[in-house]
């Protein structure tokens, strides 16, 4: 009991700059990682200093309850958003350069031999394996996978 009584004590001692302080702490943290993690308790502690710079009465309780909230629902809504989406949707195919040509269409560079050619694809030609077929120079190709190096096509249609 006696360790409630200290933890409730504490919280009657915090004032507005402690929330002040926590706040800028979480906020350059948040600017040292770039994890979007601490970004929103960061603002909340901040908002909560400022209530308690504007109310002093407001009690150690309420503020961390306020805290709570107020950094729960922040991220929240934040990750809801389209911008929060936005920033997590993103495919990221760094080590894998091949599956950023799934679907893409282009021209047979030359005649195919025993289903083995190539593809040009913007400004570079790239090694390509029909899935049906030669395709003839010229034929529209589309990319459906990837032989390590060599991208898998099919006529278009």
């Amino acid at each position: 009991m006696a360790l409630i009584a200290d933890i409730a004590g504490s919280m009657n001692q915090l004032e507005a700059w402690h929330w002040l302080a926590l706040g800028a702490l979480l906020l350059a943290i948040e600017i040292a990682s770039t994890t979007m993690y601490l970004l929103w308790p960061g603002i909340a502690a901040l908002l909560v200093g400022a209530l308690k710079f504007l109310v002093p009465g407001l009690g150690g309780p309420l503020s961390v309850f306020l805290f709570a909230v107020l950094a729960v629902a922040s991220s929240v809504v934040w990750h809801r958003s389209p911008y929060g989406r936005r920033a997590s949707a993103k495919p990221n195919h760094m080590n894998d350069r091949m599956r950023t040509y799934l679907g893409r269409r282009g021209a047979a560079a030359g005649d195919f031999v025993g289903g083995h050619g190539a593809i040009l694809l913007d400004d570079t030609r790239w090694a390509a394996v029909a899935e049906h077929g030669d395709p003839k120079r010229g034929e529209m190709l589309q990319v459906t996978g990837a032989d390590g190096t060599a991208l898998r096509v099919r006529p278009e249609g």
